[in-house]
């Protein structure tokens, strides 16, 4: 697994090759990146972007074990402050 700074890194990447490609001429890409033509390069940058967007939001969802700690605390006699 991917630390989250690895991801952002990777990210920053993905963006700075993305931006180039859009504002730089089809030759250009294509000699640039190796890539057959710019509007296929372009849509494997984007494909590559949206995968690690989707790596970078499980880091931002709330961990839910599953554990009942309100009943865990009441069984052990503790108090439960609710909020």
């Amino acid at each position: 697994m991917m630390t989250r700074h690895e991801i952002e890194e990777e990210l920053d990447g993905l963006y700075k090759d993305l931006n180039f490609a859009y504002n730089a001429d089809e030759e250009t890409v294509c000699r640039t990146f190796n890539a057959d033509s710019k509007q296929e390069y372009i849509k494997t940058l984007t494909e590559e972007v949206d995968k690690y967007e989707a790596l970078l939001e499980e880091y931002n969802l709330p961990e839910d074990d599953g554990m009942d700690y309100i009943n865990l605390q009441l069984s052990q006699g503790l108090p439960v402050i609710r909020l």
